[in-house]
C-alpha cells in the first residue's frame, strides 16, 4: 500500500523557484507564448495566476504501477530535491564575496538546477521524439517508464556530465529585470545560441548553462581551468560561488533566450512583464 498522499496537480516548474519572481510570493504574472492557449486570449497579463497552480500538470509524475506512485512527484521532488532549495538559494544571494558551498550542498544544487531542464514536459516530449521508429509501437510503456527513468537515467547522467562546472551568480546593477518560464533552463552553445531543443545538447560538456533565480540574478554554469591555464574539469571542484555584476544588455540577452526556450508561459514581475512586453510583441 502506498505511503504517500496521492497528488494529482504536479508542478512541472517548482513553485520553490517560481516564486522568487513573484511581487508577493503567492501569485505570479505570466505572459502566454500562444495568444489562445488556455483560452484566455488577451488576458494573461491582466491578473496573476496563484503560484498553487502556475505549470501545473494532471498527474505528470504518477508512476502507476509502482507500488509507490508518488514516488517522483513527492519522494524525490518534493523531499530530495525541492526541499533544500530555499537554503541553497539564500547561499546564491548572499552578499559575502568569500561564501562557499559544501560537497553536499554543491550536489543538490546541481541537482536542482539540472532538473528544471530535465523534469518539464517540453523536454519529455524531446526525449520521446528521439525514440528509434521501430520501438514506437511501445510508446505508451515507454513514456511510462520515463517518469522514473528521466530521473535514474537522464538526470544521472546530465549531473555527472556536468559536476566540474563552476558557478558564477550575475546580479543586474540596473532596474533591468530577468524573466523566467516554463521551461528555465537554458543550455547555450559558444555563440550564445540556444540548443535547449536538441536532446543530446545536454550532455555536450562545452555548453555553458545559464538559469534566472529571481529578477535580478541568474546562475552561470561554465567549465574552469586553474591558475595556469588547464582545465579542472575530472580533478577538483570549485565551491566558492562567483559573483558578478551585468546591466540591461545581458538581461535583455537572457531574456530573448527565455522567450524562445519557454513552452507556453513566460513569468515575471508585474511591472516589468508588462512593460516588457509593450516593447516586445510575441
Amino acid at each position: 500500500m502506498a505511503k504517500f498522499q496521492h497528488k494529482n496537480d504536479h508542478h512541472t516548474t517548482p513553485r520553490c523557484y517560481l516564486k522568487n519572481f513573484s511581487d508577493d510570493g503567492t501569485f505570479i504574472y505570466r505572459k502566454l507564448k500562444q495568444k489562445k492557449d488556455f483560452g484566455k486570449e488577451n488576458l494573461d497579463l491582466e491578473k496573476p495566476l496563484s503560484l498553487k497552480s502556475a505549470t501545473v500538470n494532471d498527474n505528470f509524475y504518477t508512476v502507476k504501477k509502482s507500488n509507490e506512485p508518488m514516488v517522483v512527484e513527492t519522494i524525490f521532488y518534493d523531499f530530495e530535491v525541492e526541499n533544500h532549495y530555499e537554503k541553497l538559494y539564500k547561499k546564491l544571494i548572499c552578499e559575502d564575496s568569500e561564501i562557499i558551498i559544501t560537497i553536499e550542498e554543491r550536489t543538490r544544487l546541481l541537482m536542482f538546477l539540472l532538473s528544471l531542464h530535465c523534469r518539464t514536459p517540453k523536454q519529455f516530449d524531446l526525449f520521446f521524439k528521439n525514440i528509434p521508429k521501430e520501438l514506437e509501437h511501445e510508446m505508451d510503456i515507454i513514456k511510462e517508464e520515463y517518469k522514473a527513468g528521466h530521473i535514474g537515467k537522464t538526470l544521472i547522467e546530465f549531473t555527472k556530465k556536468h559536476e566540474y562546472k563552476i558557478f558564477k551568480v550575475a546580479k543586474l546593477s540596473d532596474s533591468s529585470e530577468f524573466l523566467t518560464s516554463d521551461n528555465p533552463f537554458l543550455i547555450v552553445d559558444e555563440t550564445g545560441h540556444l540548443k535547449n531543443m536538441d536532446f543530446r545538447e545536454q550532455f555536450n560538456e562545452e555548453n555553458k548553462f545559464i538559469i534566472p533565480i529571481d529578477n535580478k540574478r541568474c546562475i552561470i554554469m561554465t567549465n574552469a581551468n586553474d591558475k595556469n591555464g588547464i582545465p579542472i574539469s575530472g580533478k577538483v571542484f570549485y565551491n566558492k560561488i562567483e559573483r558578478m555584476n551585468v546591466d540591461c544588455n545581458f538581461a535583455q540577452f537572457i531574456n530573448f533566450l527565455t522567450i524562445e526556450s519557454a513552452e507556453k508561459q513566460i513569468f515575471g514581475s508585474e511591472k516589468y512583464l508588462k512593460t516588457f512586453f509593450s516593447f516586445v510583441k510575441i
